[in-house]
C-alpha cells in the first residue's frame, strides 16, 4: 500500500486543468540557435473540438490535425538560443490565415506556398519538380527512394507493389500552416518476401523545405539499406558542394567528379572520385550538405547521421544526389531527412542552417 503522504505528493504533481483546457506543453531551444518563424509539431490526446493554441494567454495561429489516434498541433515560433516558452491548448476556434494548399491532378500532388512541390501520387521518383517562380530545382528522371536487399540488390519504392498493390497515398495535412502527404506500400523483394514502407512528408509554410520521415517495417531484417536518389538541376560549371563534417569541407566539382561524405565511427571521411580528400577519427560528422550553382542551392540534412548506422551523402557534378543509410543487425529501418530549396547566396536565401534542421525545437 502507498503511504498516505506519498499518495498526496503524487496527487500534487498532477497539473489541474481548467475546464476549457485540453493540454499544456513547453517548447525548448536546445542547440544554441536563434530561430525565426520555426515550425513546431506537438502531439496531444484529445477528442474535443474545435481547439485553439495560447501563448502567454494570447491566442496564436495554429493548425490542428487528427492523425493516428492523436492530434498534431502545428505552429511557428521565434526563439532565442536556449529559450523556453509555454503553451496551452483550449477549446475554441483556432486562427490560421492563408498559406499552404494541397491538390491532386494527373497523377501528381501539388503543394504550394510560394514554392511549388510536385510529388508523384505513386511515389515513383519521389519528387517530380520543385519550382520557385521561374527557377526549377530538379532534372527529370530521378530514381527516388529504394531499398537495398541483403544481397545488395536495390528495389525501387512506390508504384505497383507486391501482388499488384498500388501505393496508397493520402493528404494528411491540408494546410494552411503545413501540408502533409503519406505514402504506404508493400514492397516486394526476393522470393515473395515483402516489407511495409511508410513515407511521411511535411511542407511547412514558414520554410522552403520538405521534412521526410521514412520507416520500413522489416521484422525479418531483409533490408540492409535505404537510399534517396534525386537529380538536382545544376546550371554550371562549377557545381559547388559544402559538406558538414565536424567542420565544413567544400569543393568546386569539375566534369564527371563525385564528392562523398561518409560516416565511419567514431569519425568520418570525404572522397573525391574515390580518392581521399579529408577525414577525421576524433569526431562524428554533422551529416549535411549544400549543393549549389550560381542561382540555386539545395540544403540536405540527415537526422542521426552515423549514430548507429553507416551513412553517406554523394553529390556528382551533374547534380545527382544520393543519400544512403546502411543498417546492420537489428536496428530500426528508418531515415529522417530534410531537403531545403533556396536561392543563392545560401546564407541569405536559407535563413535556417542545416544544423538547425537537425536539431528541431524540443516539445516537452
Amino acid at each position: 500500500m502507498i503511504p498516505r503522504a506519498s499518495r498526496l505528493f503524487a496527487l500534487l504533481l498532477i497539473p489541474t486543468l481548467a475546464p476549457a483546457q485540453i493540454a499544456t506543453f513547453r517548447v525548448r531551444e536546445t542547440a544554441g540557435f536563434r530561430r525565426f518563424g520555426y515550425p513546431v509539431r506537438a502531439s496531444i490526446r484529445s477528442d474535443a473540438g474545435p481547439l485553439q493554441l495560447l501563448e502567454n494567454g494570447k491566442q496564436i495561429p495554429a493548425q490542428f490535425t487528427a492523425l493516428d489516434g492523436h492530434v498534431e498541433v502545428d505552429f511557428n515560433v521565434s526563439l532565442g538560443p536556449w529559450e523556453t516558452r509555454d503553451y496551452r491548448v483550449e477549446k475554441g476556434e483556432s486562427t490560421t490565415g492563408a498559406g499552404v494548399s494541397v491538390s491532386q491532378a494527373n497523377g501528381v500532388f501539388v503543394v504550394r506556398h510560394g514554392l511549388e512541390f510536385d510529388v508523384p501520387d505513386n511515389l515513383l521518383g519521389f519528387l517530380k519538380q520543385v519550382t520557385a517562380g521561374k527557377l526549377s530545382y530538379l532534372r527529370p528522371g530521378s530514381q527516388g527512394l529504394s531499398l537495398n536487399y541483403k544481397d545488395d540488390t536495390e528495389f525501387r519504392t512506390g508504384g505497383i507493389g507486391h501482388w499488384g498493390e498500388r501505393t496508397k497515398a493520402r493528404v494528411t495535412k491540408h494546410g494552411p500552416l503545413v501540408g502533409g502527404l503519406r505514402f504506404e506500400s508493400t514492397e516486394g523483394l526476393r522470393s515473395d518476401r515483402t516489407v511495409k514502407s511508410v513515407v511521411d512528408m511535411d511542407f511547412p509554410r514558414s520554410k522552403a523545405w520538405i521534412e521526410v520521415r521514412w520507416a520500413v517495417d522489416d521484422p525479418e531484417r531483409l533490408v540492409t539499406g535505404m537510399i534517396v536518389d534525386l537529380n538536382l538541376l545544376i546550371e554550371g560549371p562549377p557545381t559547388l558542394v559544402d559538406f558538414g563534417a565536424n567542420d565544413t569541407v567544400y569543393a568546386a566539382l569539375k566534369p564527371a567528379q563525385r564528392f562523398v561524405l561518409s560516416s565511419a565511427a567514431p569519425g568520418w571521411f570525404v572522397h573525391l572520385n574515390d580518392e581521399p580528400y579529408a577525414s577525421s577519427t576524433k569526431s562524428a560528422a554533422e551529416g549535411w550538405a549544400h549543393v549549389m550553382d550560381k542561382q540555386r542551392a539545395t540544403a540536405i540534412a540527415v537526422a542521426g547521421f552515423g549514430d548507429e548506422t553507416r551513412d553517406r551523402i554523394e553529390v556528382s557534378t551533374d547534380g545527382r544526389l544520393r543519400i544512403r543509410r546502411d543498417i546492420q543487425g537489428g536496428g530500426d529501418r528508418s531515415l529522417h531527412f530534410w531537403l531545403h530549396f533556396v536561392t543563392m547566396p545560401v546564407q541569405v536565401g536559407a535563413a535556417t542552417s542545416p544544423q538547425a534542421m537537425q536539431s528541431p525545437l524540443r516539445v516537452e
